[in-house]
């Protein structure tokens, strides 16, 4: 059960085997390896507690169909509006966020506004004038 989670979890997030070129590195991405496995069992634990025996593959490929959908526009005056929300979870996904005790969104509708920039003219302190001679 363990290897099959960290091969899903590798596949997920991408923690193939790398050849780091100094320690550090290589112990970053042993702690986020085992971060990672952390809270997949803990999921899995807190599921299996309330009787519910998914493993990881089917509990992402559940929660896959809930997408998150991001709606851009400009308004009159330029701006960019940027409005990101999720769509809406079908039956099996709302069923493990009621065992998990989670919303069934997982933010509110967020709303953003990225506002046209100003262009400034430079004026030169030397003005070139050239001559023909």
């Amino acid at each position: 059960m363990i290897e099959s989670t960290f091969r899903s979890l590798k596949t997920d997030l991408y923690l193939r085997p790398i050849y780091h070129k100094n320690d550090d590195a290589t112990m970053a991405h042993l702690h986020l390896a085992i971060l990672a496995y952390w809270i997949v069992n803990t999921i899995r634990y807190q599921l299996k507690a309330k009787g519910t025996k998914y493993n990881w593959t089917e509990i992402v490929r559940i929660a896959s169909t809930q997408k998150l959908v991001t709606s851009q526009a400009k308004n009159t005056q330029g701006e960019t509006i940027g409005i990101t929300r999720c769509s809406e979870p079908q039956a099996a996904i709302k069923e493990i966020y009621t065992l998990l005790d989670y919303r069934s969104y997982p933010f509110t509708k967020r709303k953003s506004v990225v506002h046209k920039p100003e262009i400034k003219k430079h004026e030169s302190s030397h003005s070139q004038i050239f001559s023909s001679g």
